[in-house]
């Protein structure tokens, strides 16, 4: 999803300029890359040599950390990432949930205490929010959102978000002076300035990139309220997108996800044509920076926090300056602002109307940018070989769509993302339908590290992904892309298997349709103790796991025509006897528990 209020007119101006932009910043990037592998740099440009001095992961907790650092660490050994810098991983305090504005206090306390007060001072800290388990994306929830893998016109392995994050501030660091520039690990920036962006350090000031937005998005968003008395940036959004400037202003106010009701009652919140809905737009959230001086207040102010203080990055700090209470204001919220108040800290917006902010948190949003949004493909080096058909191969050589050009025995419907995946004949003793003739991918699915046996056929709307939890232990885990992976459904205690009929997979099948009566009933006398606060796609070990890769996708099949079965009255490919044949089976496991075990398998310590 992306936020951006230029008129359709200005869209493919807009994209050309983030284009080109965003094309330099790569440059930029290999340049950097390149020039540890030799002595001089051979281009005739001059070397850029800026870069940050300390780059921070945030992790959920200690197997997040572990994979992040090894994944770091590999990176590093391939000289795929500057080697100059400082990399931590810095995980959530065990048993806490402090949030994301919890864990930038953390981070700042963590800082201090590794360097000192001369370094940090004068040093540029790239500190990324990766999240946490990735349920809303859980294709990644192993290998967390900040190695999400994007498809790239000239790379056949593609980019995970860590690099592209490098690449996308290029332009900006330039510029920045010693702080700390906080952003997340689901949201992707891209920005360009006429002018050099404001470089004037600012002691005590929090400084915050602006995006224009329809007032849609911004209700979904945390929205500025400026201080800009004579419209410079009204004035400047009616300029081209090529000629429009980043302007620093300040914030009277920021308002977290503001009902439009709320929005139209505040002066000056609202820019554009009033008589033009299409042309009212606000300025909205995504990262933010601050200087040395305010990263101390934050590092004081961490052991005032309690473990569960459950902070928001944005909400919860960007608002410090409202004095009015809300009545769902916690203690630790009341602590953040009164330390932030007290300590002078002003909070500055750095206005840029020729911007695109993407947010990739969800399946349906990443399948829409990386296949349908021509925007987000054009700005970023994205150029699928077929329109609407993303594919990417990090690990097994050439990828199945490569090889299934012209084969008219498979059909992928488009919009689809493809990565490390293959179509070639599976071992396995699962019987398939002879009448099968095709292997199709229905549209909007997503599959990764799956290799498909001949005659498959995977339904509309489906994730589908393999993780690897022991050297003889696979699973192969199916959801639809529109599933609620957290929503609950409430055991009855004198009627356990109850919740297999309410809780629907698919958004439509109930799990009784799905998993077998046996399996169903010896589940039922521990379902009550261990699963008391809500039964889930996410918590409910309704997944087989089998002793190799092919095996694991035989069973994935096999629930996946189930599900077809019911959805749809056709009978064909489908599994005539579901209590045939199985391969073996060693266990049942939940996305919950198998993210965590395939992140202690990746993780060789």
């Amino acid at each position: 999803m992306s936020a951006n209020g230029n008129s359709q007119d200005d869209h493919q101006s807009l994209s050309e300029v983030l284009r080109n932009t965003h094309a330099r910043n790569l440059t930029a990037y290999k340049r950097l890359l390149s020039a540890q592998e030799c002595s001089a740099n051979e281009t005739n440009e001059p070397p850029l040599d800026i870069f940050w001095d300390v780059v921070v992961i945030t992790a959920s907790d200690k197997q997040h950390r572990l994979v992040y650092e090894h994944r770091i660490d590999q990176k590093l050994a391939r000289g795929q990432i500057p080697t100059s810098v400082k990399y931590h991983v810095v995980e959530d305090p065990p048993q806490s949930k402090i949030g994301g504005g919890g864990s930038t206090f953390l981070v700042m306390k963590v800082l201090r205490e590794m360097y000192s007060q001369e370094f940090l001072e004068n040093a540029r800290v790239l500190l990324i929010h990766a999240g946490g388990y990735s349920t809303r994306l859980p294709h990644v929830s192993a290998r967390g959102k900040i190695f999400t893998t994007l498809p790239q016109a000239d790379s056949q392995q593609g980019i995970d978000v860590l690099d592209l994050k490098f690449v996308l501030y290029m332009h900006l660091l330039k510029d920045m002076p010693p702080g700390v520039f906080l952003t997340s690990a689901d949201g992707i920036e891209l920005f360009s300035s006429n002018t050099p962006f404001p470089s004037q350090p600012k002691a005590r000031t929090i400084t915050a990139l602006a995006h224009p937005s329809s007032t849609r998005i911004g209700s979904t968003h945390g929205v500025y309220l400026l201080q800009d008395p004579n419209g410079i940036v009204d004035i400047d959004r009616k300029l081209r997108p090529e000629a429009q400037s980043a302007r620093l202003l300040k914030c009277q106010q920021f308002i977290h996800k503001p009902s439009l009701e709320t929005m139209q009652k505040i002066p000056m919140l609202i820019h554009g044509d009033a008589s033009n809905d299409d042309e009212r737009i606000v300025y909205t959230d995504s990262c933010y920076y601050f200087d040395p001086k305010t990263a101390e207040i934050m590092a004081d102010t961490y052991p005032k926090l309690h473990p569960e203080c459950d902070l928001e990055a944005w909400a919860d700090i960007l608002s410090f300056q409202n004095n009015v209470p809300s009545l769902e204001s916690s203690n630790d919220q009341q602590i953040v602002k009164q330390a932030l108040q007290e300590a002078g800290i002003a909070l500055d917006v750095m206005v840029l109307n020729a911007s695109r902010f993407y947010h990739l948190g969800t399946m349906q949003e990443f399948l829409e940018a990386v296949c349908v949004d021509k925007a987000f493909m054009s700005e970023l080096n994205i150029r699928n070989k077929i329109e609407g058909l993303a594919e990417v191969d990090n690990l097994i050589g050439s990828i199945a769509t490569k090889e299934s050009y012209g084969n008219p025995h498979i059909q992928i419907d488009k919009p689809s993302y493809i990565e490390n995946s293959s179509f070639s004949a599976c071992s396995g003793t699962l019987a398939m339908p002879t009448s099968i003739t095709e292997t199709k991918v229905l549209a909007n699915s997503i599959l990764v590290d799956c290799d498909l046996p001949a005659g498959t056929i995977i339904p509309l709307n489906t994730c589908m992904f393999v993780l690897q939890l022991q050297e003889q232990e696979f699973v192969t885990f199916t959801f639809s892309i529109y599933d609620d992976m957290k929503k609950e459904a409430r055991i009855d205690l004198e009627i356990p298997s109850a919740v297999f009929e309410e809780l629907k997979i698919f958004q439509k099948v109930p799990l009784s349709a799905v998993i077998e009566q046996p399996r169903i009933s010896s589940m039922d006398l521990s379902m009550a103790a261990t699963y008391n606060s809500g039964f889930s796609l996410w918590n409910a070990p309704l997944f087989e796991i089998a002793r190799t890769k092919q095996d694991s996708i035989l069973c994935a099949i096999r629930r996946l025509n189930i599900i077809r079965n019911y959805l749809d009255a056709e009978k064909e490919g489908i599994i005539a006897d579901a209590d045939g044949f199985m391969p073996e089976i060693v266990g049942w496991t939940s996305l919950k528990t198998a993210a965590k075990r395939a992140r202690e398998y990746f993780n060789p310590l």
